[in-house]
């Protein structure tokens, strides 16, 4: 009786591991982020948010931020370094793979860092030097992939 117990605990433990596996979704979903850079060229600076998709997938909007930055349920303190802030909200995504806080520092772009994510809405802060400047933001396909990418002057 004791080992058909124990027997049954595991299998239940494991058909509810497996089934979270089984339904859980791939990072190639359109609209997922698949990941964040930070790349140099001449007089600019760039970050890049790479999604699956088109275009048509990704919504978006850039704002000003100061700190201080907080996560979702505004407990924890969320530091990014920089002088000058951006925010870049993305509406209506599919959050299935994981990035981490991602880009190297650049000479203008100090940091970039996720802020939160909830029901398909990510949020992340862009920490940049005090002489540097905002440019733009603008997105664009390249091959299966969209970019969007926020553009700032060294």
């Amino acid at each position: 009786m004791k080992y058909s117990f124990v027997k049954a605990v595991i299998v239940i433990g494991l058909v509810f591991l497996f089934s979270g596996i089984g339904f859980s979704q791939r990072c190639t979903e359109p609209g997922s982020i698949k990941q964040i850079t930070t790349s140099s060229i001449g007089k600019f600076e760039y970050a890049v948010f790479t999604f699956n998709g088109s275009t048509d997938d990704v919504d978006y909007s850039v704002e000003t931020a100061a700190p201080p930055f907080t996560d979702y349920s505004g407990d924890e303190a969320i530091r990014v370094r920089g002088s000058k802030f951006r925010k870049i909200v993305f509406k209506s995504i599919n959050w299935t793979c994981r990035t981490r806080n991602i880009a190297r520092s650049q000479s203008a772009i100090k940091d970039v860092k996720e802020l939160w994510t909830f029901e398909g809405i990510a949020e992340y802060a862009v920490g940049f030097r005090a002489s540097s400047r905002f440019i733009s933001a603008y997105n664009y396909k390249a091959g299966s992939f969209t970019k969007v990418v926020l553009k700032f002057r060294k």
